[in-house]
């Protein structure tokens, strides 16, 4: 009975890989922002430093500058810093992500404060795409991205410029990791060869009886 239900599990494992392998993912970087305090020209934190100066970002929300209430704090990816700088404010990870498949998701939207449409440029490795131009009353969005990088990096958030100080807000930042396919498939064989290591031994159990 031992045997069964081990050989049970693995298969159970198994069918749960290749049911599950296409969507599974595992969250290598989370922000919301919401433990830091509110700013004008934030400085960045563990999981962003700011970059691209003279270009800044501002850290509203929650009261403070809050142009979307209800959300927490959130960033504005053009801060405080004058006008005319381009890019106009930049998020760099400070994690560094390898080759491979990944999902970055996060809420963005536009200025909200009757400002011109901006666009926001995302970039990782060798991949790289734009949200925008977004309009000021665009609201705050959700937006998911799925793409393989052939190099590593950064996942680096720039606003484009010139800056007049009333940015695109960006909140919820997630990136997550994709299993390839040959790691789903390195997977089931594992399980297979587990379950033909159960089947053997059970064999030799019976032959000992």
């Amino acid at each position: 009975m031992k045997f069964k239900s081990i050989a049970g599990a693995v298969a159970l494992l198994a069918a749960g890989a290749v049911a599950h392998g296409a969507s599974a993912a595992t969250t290598l970087l989370f922000e919301n922002f919401d433990s830091e305090a509110t700013t004008l020209n934030w400085g960045g934190n563990g999981n962003f430093a700011v970059g691209s100066p003279p270009g800044s970002v501002d850290l509203i929300g929650n009261g403070y500058f809050d142009l979307y209430p209800g959300h927490g704090n959130y960033v504005d990816l053009d801060g405080s810093t004058g006008n005319g700088n381009n890019p106009a404010g930049q998020l760099i990870s400070t994690q560094m992500f390898g080759p491979g498949s990944y999902t970055i998701e996060f809420l963005l939207g536009g200025n909200n404060r009757g400002a011109g449409a901006r666009t926001t440029t995302f970039t990782l490795g060798d991949w790289s795409t734009s949200v925008g131009p977004l309009a000021s009353n665009s609201g705050l969005a959700a937006y998911s991205f799925s793409f393989t990088t052939a190099t590593a990096g950064a996942l680096t958030i720039t606003q484009t410029g010139p800056s007049n100080q009333q940015g695109n807000v960006i909140d919820d930042i997630r990136v997550s990791a994709v299993p390839e396919p040959a790691t789903w498939a390195m997977m089931i064989v594992g399980f297979g060869a587990a379950g033909a290591m159960v089947r053997s031994r059970r064999k030799l159990a019976l032959a000992a009886a």
